[in-house]
């Protein structure tokens, strides 16, 4: 029931409660002075009728009020000195005799006693009604204080706080719509709250993404090497490495990182400076991704792992030692004398996955020698899941395709073509996904 229904119905029931009382007890009053005023009157009546000598009396006014009986009364001041005033009743019979009735003033009624019923009863009417309001007011109006109670805990930022107050109608539906906002608001800060997280963790992941990517790229008699990295919002803990040993080879490192976010990123920051320690030794590769395995299985959480394509070149032959520690994307090399494109994909399983036996005999290297206008490709996996707009993966063959079209090309303008078709597949100005490219043409 609502505000108004309610107010009206409950004033409405307390003062019809209250009248009902009063005017019981203005009937009872007016009967019982009635009473008594007749019975007063009578008596003095008989009294003065009695008296002798007769009570004398002087007329105030010659007019006089004739009653619907015939009798007729006049105000008249009665006694010796005249000074009480009464009223004299007449009557003539139809013989002619007249019968006369004398009662004085304060005998004939209760008048006095009825005004003072009567204000006794307004005074405690008035009283009553006051309470009732009070009471009234007080059941209306208690709702809308703990609703304003509970506003005021809310302004102070308790989102979780809840309005007690009860009722139905407006009231009701003021309370349920406060909640209602109050749980938005609570949602919406929270909203706040993780964006606001997710805005600080994307800042420093890009940080620890940005440190993973080398600054420089280098210079190698012979051959022209070059990388590209096309970054996207779902940044992880992909990256590429160059590793100059001190006897003039040079390291080509690609890696897949599992996960993304801060986690992936600050596993790719734990694998790089591990696996840079120990590349950095010159140490024969299977041996090498040996050790790093046995560090990384310790130091990495259950479920997360490290792939890797580890291209070791000597610029005096032109052969590269290559391993895989479960890259998905092999090493594409593209023969200049057939102009065809080769996968080169030794075995071995991620890195970090565990560190028993079982590693260790999967992992194997092979040996690749390029010729003159040879050309290197290795990548992560993302160019693989690239999407176009249909959720179509760009998937191998069509990389591949891709890779074969542009690979005559000079290695500057081989990476900003490849770049481009994968873009333009996707449809989009950048990339949902981080993509690491390296590659090395052998120059003629």
């Amino acid at each position: 029931m609502g505000l108004m229904p309610r107010f009206a119905l409950s004033m409405t029931a307390a003062l019809s409660i209250v009248m009902c009382v009063a005017g019981f007890s203005l009937y009872r009053s007016s009967v019982r002075i009635t009473d008594a005023a007749r019975d007063s009157s009578v008596s003095s009546a008989l009294q003065n009728l009695q008296a002798d000598p007769p009570i004398p009396f002087q007329q105030r006014s010659k007019k006089a009020r004739r009653h619907r009986t015939g009798v007729m009364i006049h105000s008249v001041m009665m006694g010796d000195e005249q000074k009480r005033e009464g009223t004299l009743y007449q009557l003539r019979s139809e013989k002619g005799e007249l019968s006369e009735l004398l009662i004085p003033a304060e005998e004939e009624g209760g008048a006095g006693a009825f005004l003072r019923v009567i204000v006794a009863l307004m005074v405690g009417v008035v009283f009553v009604g006051a309470v009732v309001a009070l009471w009234v007011a007080n059941q209306v109006s208690k709702p809308i204080v703990n609703i304003v109670h509970d506003i005021r805990q809310i302004s102070k930022g308790d989102f979780r706080h809840r309005t007690r107050a009860s009722g139905g109608g407006e009231i009701e539906l003021l309370a349920r719509s406060i909640d209602r906002m109050t749980h938005e608001l609570e949602e919406a800060q929270d909203a706040q709250l993780e964006l606001s997280i997710r805005q600080h963790e994307m800042e420093l992941a890009g940080g620890v993404h940005e440190a993973l990517l080398p600054q420089t790229t280098p210079l190698i008699d012979g051959f022209d090497l070059g990388a590209s990295h096309m970054s996207s919002a779902h940044f992880g803990g992909d990256f590429h490495e160059f590793i100059n040993l001190e006897d003039g080879r040079v390291g080509l490192l690609v890696c897949d990182v599992s996960g993304e976010g801060i986690p992936a990123a600050l596993v790719g920051a734990t694998a790089r400076s591990c696996m840079r320690a120990a590349l950095l030794r010159g140490e024969p590769v299977v041996e090498t991704l040996k050790q790093i395995n046995r560090e990384l299985a310790t130091d990495l959480r259950r479920g997360m792992f490290v792939t890797a394509l580890y291209a070791l070149l000597d610029p005096r032959t032109g052969s590269l030692e290559v391993a895989s520690a479960g890259h998905k994307v092999p090493l594409l090399r593209y023969s200049a004398s057939d102009r065809k494109l080769h996968l080169i994909h030794p075995e071995g399983l991620a890195l970090g996955i565990g560190k028993g036996a079982v590693f260790e005999r999967s992992l194997e290297s092979t040996t690749v020698n390029m010729g003159a206008g040879d050309r290197l490709l290795m990548a992560n996996s993302a160019p693989l899941g690239l999407t176009n707009p249909a959720g179509d993966e760009l998937g191998e063959k069509a990389f591949y395709s891709l890779v074969l079209r542009h690979a005559q090309l000079p290695t500057t303008k081989f990476l900003r073509e490849l770049r481009h078709s994968l873009l333009n597949y996707a449809e989009s100005e950048e990339a949902t996904i981080d993509v690491s490219l390296v590659t090395l043409l052998r120059e003629a």
